[in-house]
């Protein structure tokens, strides 16, 4: 049966599949699409989280929520899933192909990389592929809701989870327009090929822009940099005042911030030994008596806490809102948190960080920020330590662009937090390049570009 609406009525469907992109929609996205009377959103999100989204999006006006699960897709999907990653042919796919995260064995690692070059290094054979997707996609999964609403677009916020390639793919059959959205800044080059093309994209800046023409094959014109509008709510909400935030976190407001930001469980096993290093250096007066370390675990990862050093002077933050039964992949980053994260940031004096996003969100902020670039107390090879991490396509990126000061040993660690104590100046001029390279525009307006651009699409 069809859902009844005004004739005028434009129907998007949104989708929010992975933990990460309902702050994206939250910062403003939503709000800006329904403030048009004459557009309907249908959010699709995973089954087990239906009534959370209800709960976060219920006060949205002509918003409907439907629930979506992984096992209604086919097998072959899957399967489609696992080749893409496969067939990515980018310096950072060839490295964890041979890193302890890749393949065990030489033949392996030659067969992935052949197949890669074939099938991943030209555009027509990546087309090829996506035809291949295409046709055998196997039966309609969104086919319901399609007849149901009636959409005039889709937006996917993540154009390679299974579920948006899925419906990607039910769009462009039934004629309905697509827009894509590369939801972070390592995508496009390492979480696996582009199944499926939007019609459009829209991306954070011009070096994500130029990756999406390089290994999704988008047209320059169809493709749309906005910015990062999940860093909206940085510009445009008032931070928590000091004690207030301090109180929050069971700090003494009279203490200093040092933001670490751990690697994982997922890719290394030595946070606790830095943090020691970090701990130890504080009592032996090599950093100031007045720090404290905040951990902000990841949120959809984990690191072994019962070895972090037993410390007053360490507090864990464990972001993210969780499901029971599911893996901490699926937790959901809520507007909240990333309030959250925002207030730690401006209250931080220094941010120790392994290569991801906290360095460019620090540099939203100004604030100075340590990456880490060695093995705690070990000393791993290059494919079983981090090394190998800081010649991905994006880590290196941010290296050429000089927001933060890169660490191979525990003493320049030390010596790297001393400086920045000592003079937040240092590095501004980096931090800078950071904030114009990788957010485009930190104006607080990302989310209306964004909605503006879907508009476009159907008005």
């Amino acid at each position: 049966m069809t859902s009844r609406t005004s004739a005028s009525t434009k129907t998007i469907f949104v989708t929010s599949f992975q933990g990460l992109v309902s702050r994206v929609l939250e910062s403003g996205v939503l709000a800006h699409l329904t403030e048009n009377p004459s557009v309907r959103v249908v959010l699709f999100v995973p089954d087990f989280k239906i009534e959370y989204f209800k709960k976060a999006f219920g006060a949205y006006p002509r918003v409907t929520v439907e629930g979506v699960s992984r096992a209604s897709l086919p097998r072959r999907s899957f399967l489609f899933y696992k080749l893409s990653f496969m067939l990515l042919h980018t310096r950072t796919m060839s490295l964890v192909r041979r890193s302890f995260r890749g393949y065990k064995h030489w033949h392996e690692i030659f067969f992935a990389e052949a197949a890669a070059h074939i099938f991943g290094s030209t555009k027509p054979m990546r087309e090829l592929f996506r035809a291949a997707n295409y046709y055998f996609s196997g039966k309609e999964v969104f086919g319901a809701y399609f007849e149901k609403y009636r959409p005039d677009l889709v937006f996917s916020t993540d154009v390679k989870e299974v579920l948006d390639a899925q419906l990607l793919i039910e769009a462009k059959r039934r004629g309905v327009r697509t827009v894509g959205m590369v939801r972070s800044w390592d995508y496009l080059t390492g979480k696996g090929m582009t199944r499926v093309k939007p019609d459009t994209m829209v991306v954070h800046n011009d070096t994500i822009k130029q990756e999406a023409i390089d290994y999704a094959d988008m047209d320059a014109d169809d493709v749309a940099v906005v910015g990062i509008p999940h860093y909206d709510p940085y510009m445009n909400e008032k931070r928590s005042e000091r004690d207030i935030f301090f109180k929050r976190i069971g700090v003494d407001p009279s203490k200093r911030l040092v933001l670490y930001a751990p690697w994982g469980g997922k890719f290394l096993d030595t946070d606790w030994q830095v943090l020691r290093m970090l701990n130890d250096a504080i009592d032996a007066g090599e950093l100031p008596a007045d720090l404290h370390i905040v951990v902000r675990m990841p949120p959809g990862d984990s690191a072994d806490r019962t070895r972090f050093p037993e410390s007053g002077r360490i507090t864990v933050d464990m972001p993210g809102v969780s499901f029971p039964g599911e893996h901490r992949k699926a937790n959901e980053m809520s507007y909240a948190d990333l309030l959250h994260l925002a207030d730690l940031l401006f209250y931080s004096v220094v941010v120790v960080s392994s290569p991801s996003t906290m360095v460019i969100d620090a540099c939203a902020f100004d604030t100075p920020s340590v990456l880490l670039a060695f093995d705690g107390d070990q000393d791993k090879s290059y494919f079983n330590g981090v090394r190998h991490y800081f010649d991905f396509n994006h880590v290196a990126n941010l290296v050429r662009q000089g927001g933060a000061t890169l660490v191979k040993n525990k003493h320049a660690l030390i010596a790297s937090v001393r400086a920045y104590l000592e003079d937040q100046s240092l590095n501004i001029g980096g931090r800078e390049v950071v904030r114009r390279e990788q957010c485009f525009l930190l104006d607080g307006q990302s989310s209306k570009r964004l909605a503006d651009f879907l508009f476009s699409q159907i008005f």
